[in-house]
């Protein structure tokens, strides 16, 4: 049953327990909520010196040193971890899980710091109770924040049910008094279970280091079909583990990343803590500098973009450098 026809089913019968529920709906403050950011968020861009007719930028470190310092950044987070794996290639995780893929849904209610769901369960239960027609659309989404009480679940936007139900929503009244506070769309992303996460994935680190609240890595290529038609999902994400496995068939401690929403693959090497960024200089740490002579460029799709010089473009173009990124939340 659709929003719209939910007005049809609220029967005289229900108005006492509307009125109670109203109350309760105004007792835990309808209020505004902000949608989970539909991207995942980057720090400051790095200045870090570089001189493109310096071609010793490239030159790659002896492989004692490289092991050496990737030894000290093991340590950096936390102590006495399990060591990565180094040579077995990630197995077949190409294709994405049906219930890890991102959907769209309705935000009704917000609960800060309910990472159990019990607050939103309640309430999600009570509004089923009020409104029957709603009980089989209504959902639970949980995450280490918090929780939501969802509605709807939709593959895009563009989906012509999503702005009917929006309307529906809005317009709901009980006693003369709007059910819903602001309705927010959002994007849903399926928290993955920790067993379903490969060591050689950038969400690994977060289960290695669940404490650490700031971990860095260094993003040296990105995979993505960009409108063309030519990278299917399944190719693009195949192709980017490709490059992990190979990366660290050459003691590289590589991971890759698929984000559902770009549908981008990305390729980075190490991981840094909060020392790795200066955020007042955007200087980068000598760790981070070592890895960078090894990858100084970053590669789109295999291919070096070059870019003109910020503020100078009579200088020409230089490469598009690697870059220091945040490692993705669960």
């Amino acid at each position: 049953m659709t929003a719209k026809a939910l007005h049809k089913h609220i029967l005289p019968s229900h108005t006492e327990a509307a009125a109670r529920l109203s109350m309760t709906l105004l007792a835990v403050g309808i209020a505004g909520c902000e949608a989970p950011p539909p991207a995942r968020p980057e720090p400051p861009k790095p200045t870090v010196n570089f001189d493109p007719t310096d071609e010793s930028e490239a030159a790659t470190p002896e492989s004692t040193e490289q092991d050496d310092g990737w030894s000290a950044m093991e340590h950096m987070l936390d102590a006495g971890t399990t060591p990565l794996q180094t040579a077995s290639p990630p197995p077949h995780t190409n294709a994405a899980p049906m219930g890890t893929r991102p959907y769209h849904a309705l935000v009704l209610q917000t609960f800060q710091d309910d990472v159990d769901g019990q607050a939103a369960s309640l309430w999600r239960e009570q509004l089923g109770i009020l409104v029957p027609p709603l009980d089989p659309d209504l959902g639970v989404h949980t995450d280490n924040k918090g929780s939501l009480v969802m509605y709807g679940h939709y593959e895009g936007w563009d989906d012509p049910k999503a702005a009917e139900d929006m309307a529906s929503l809005k317009s709901l009244r009980i006693d003369n008094k709007r059910v819903f506070g602001p309705i927010i769309r959002t994007t849903i992303r399926p928290q993955r279970k920790p067993e379903e996460i490969h060591p050689f994935e950038l969400l690994s680190l977060r289960l290695r280091y669940p404490d650490a609240r700031t971990i860095y890595t260094l993003e040296i290529e990105v995979w993505g079909d960009f409108d063309s038609g030519t990278l299917p999902d399944a190719v693009r994400r195949a192709t980017a583990e490709s490059r992990v496995a190979q990366l660290r068939a050459d003691r590289t401690p590589a991971f890759f990343h698929h984000d559902p929403i770009s549908r981008l693959s990305m390729v980075t090497v190490g991981v840094f803590d909060e020392q790795a960024l200066d955020p007042e200089s955007g200087l980068t740490s000598v760790e981070v500098e070592q890895w960078q002579r090894e990858f100084p460029n970053h590669l789109t799709n295999g291919e070096k973009l070059n870019l003109p010089i910020q503020g100078r473009p009579d200088l020409g173009v230089i490469p598009r450098r690697s870059r220091l990124v945040l490692v993705p939340e669960l």
